[in-house]
């Protein structure tokens, strides 16, 4: 069953930790049903408004019962049963939101169809697990995919990571994770230790050396391609390997590429400049659009200029993206109109109330 009491809640709360800048609302995977989301988790009723406009956008929640109106209560059961009997209502669609930033997101709608098929497959490709341990969303596609349904498909445990120990992680437990919340399980969890265990990692190129890393610490992982538009679409299982179309995904060689589902007949224009290597391997080459992926957050370096172009301080600024051994990080270097210790503070300052953490350059020059 897909739709169940604890994933519901889930998705509630990873979207009022997107609001909040807290992964998960800052909670542990179980949660008492008389939590409040104003008195609790401090969701003013502005938030609440942007939690709910999110939920109905996902859910579909105004084209079902005026009784699954959101804003009519403030508990995480009230919010959690109005979902719910609006999916026991009409379940043939999802409506996720993309990770650009920028002005950049769009709403992508997917029948649960779709997704369901996806499942099935990857819950056929990756075979079941004893647990599955996320570090992802579950109101991301991704995390929606591996962390919602094949749970549901498996009917295994699903735990959050910040709820578990070395010593929880089995091998044949599933870690569900995005370069860089791989990048931060090498860096805690690993140094010198092994660990056992099963992975796969999506939304942004997977740098080589970490994926080396992670190898060599005994996780066997697979990498899968895709987008929130399309889906999974290809997977390996090394940093060096061409990625393998899924079964039932046709490549087309036009400019730009373009893929087809033969389960839904859906077509879809890829992002991502692409070498076909065979009928069913690619390589990829890198993006069609400005944008650059970082901690699986598409952001534009131009746009990330303009901001920080209008900080008062600021006489002009230059920001690019470098990618050292696959991992891409930002660039910026910054002329202030009058350089001094206070006014260097100050500027820091304003560049960090305005962008947000994906848009923030790692290395930021002012002079």
């Amino acid at each position: 069953m897909i739709w169940t009491t604890d994933n519901v809640q889930r998705i509630i709360l990873d979207v009022a930790g997107r609001i909040l800048k807290i992964p998960h609302a800052g909670l542990p995977t179980q949660v008492r049903p008389d939590l409040d989301l104003s008195l609790d988790l401090g969701l003013d009723s502005l938030r609440r408004m942007e939690l709910a406009a999110y939920l109905n956008e996902l859910f579909g929640l105004l084209q079902t019962s005026a009784t699954n109106y959101l804003l009519a209560g403030t508990t995480l059961e009230h919010w959690t049963n109005c979902i719910l009997r609006a999916r026991s209502d009409d379940d043939r669609f999802l409506t996720f939101r993309t990770s650009g930033t920028g002005g950049a997101t769009k709403s992508i709608t997917h029948s649960m169809a779709s997704l369901v098929s996806e499942a099935q497959f990857l819950a056929q490709l990756l075979a079941p697990p004893g647990q599955i341990i996320s570090s992802v969303p579950a109101n991301h596609i991704y995390g929606f995919l591996y962390t919602v349904l094949l749970p549901s498909l498996w009917k295994r445990p699903m735990r959050l990571l910040t709820d578990v120990s070395m010593a929880d992680i089995e091998a044949d437990s599933l870690l569900v994770g995005t370069p860089f919340t791989w990048q931060f399980i090498d860096q805690s969890f690993l140094g010198a230790a092994k660990l056992p265990c099963r992975g796969v990692s999506s939304t942004a190129p997977m740098p080589p050396g970490l994926f080396t890393r992670l190898m060599e610490a005994g996780v066997s992982l697979t990498e899968v391609y895709g987008s929130s538009d399309t889906g999974g679409l290809g997977f390996r299982h090394a940093p060096d390997a061409p990625f393998v179309l899924f079964p039932y995904v046709v490549l087309s060689r036009s400019e730009p590429p373009t893929v087809t589902r033969t389960d839904t007949s859906e077509t879809f224009v890829i992002p991502d400049r692409l070498e076909q290597l065979s009928s069913r391997e690619i390589r990829l080459l890198g993006r069609l659009d400005d944008a650059v992926q970082i901690a699986g957050v598409n952001v534009y370096p131009a746009y990330i200029r303009q901001i920080i172009e209008q900080c008062p301080l600021v006489a002009e600024c230059d920001v690019y993206a470098k990618a050292v051994a696959g991992d891409t990080q930002l660039y910026a270097a910054v002329r202030l109109r009058n350089l001094t210790d206070s006014t260097r503070e100050a500027c820091l300052r304003w560049i960090r109330q305005h962008l947000s953490a994906p848009e923030l350059p790692n290395h930021l020059y002012l002079y």
